[in-house]
């Protein structure tokens, strides 16, 4: 599986949450490292990432949830929903690898790649859009 990259088609040409999904994509990229360690350090690398990304998520998240209610976002309950359901698997994800139930798999690390990916294709891509265009639909001055 390969690592995950920034592209262009990824930014919603707003600086602060491009940068934002930049650090989601580098913490992924630290978890898929962590998951080809080989050595006795692998699970703590692993959990240690999870960490990070879970914390992190919810920083965004919050971030993003201000940023659509400022701009009166008509997609906001629906946006917000999604991000409710990532932060239930994600804490999921963390309860087995907790209790030793389940270690850290390809699986989930390819759910988190597909979820991050598709989420900032498909959803946060419309919250840029929307944004711009009240940008150029308001006078300046």
């Amino acid at each position: 599986m390969s690592s995950l990259h920034w592209s262009g088609d990824y930014s919603l040409n707003i600086p602060a949450i491009d940068n934002e999904h930049k650090l989601l994509i580098s913490i992924v990229n630290d978890i898929e490292h962590g998951l080809h360690h080989h050595s006795h350090l692998r699970t703590q690398v692993i959990s240690e990432s999870m960490q990070r990304l879970s914390n992190y998520i919810r920083t965004h998240f919050e971030s993003e949830e201000r940023f659509m209610r400022a701009l009166n976002y008509p997609e906001f309950e629906e946006h917000k929903a999604q991000h409710a359901e990532l932060l239930e698997k994600l804490d999921r994800f963390e309860a087995r690898l907790k209790s030793g139930g389940q270690a850290f798999n390809e699986e989930m690390l390819l759910f988190l790649k597909d979820w991050l990916l598709r989420h900032i294709i498909l959803h946060d891509i419309k919250i840029g859009h929307f944004y711009h265009e009240i940008q150029r639909s308001t006078p300046v001055g």
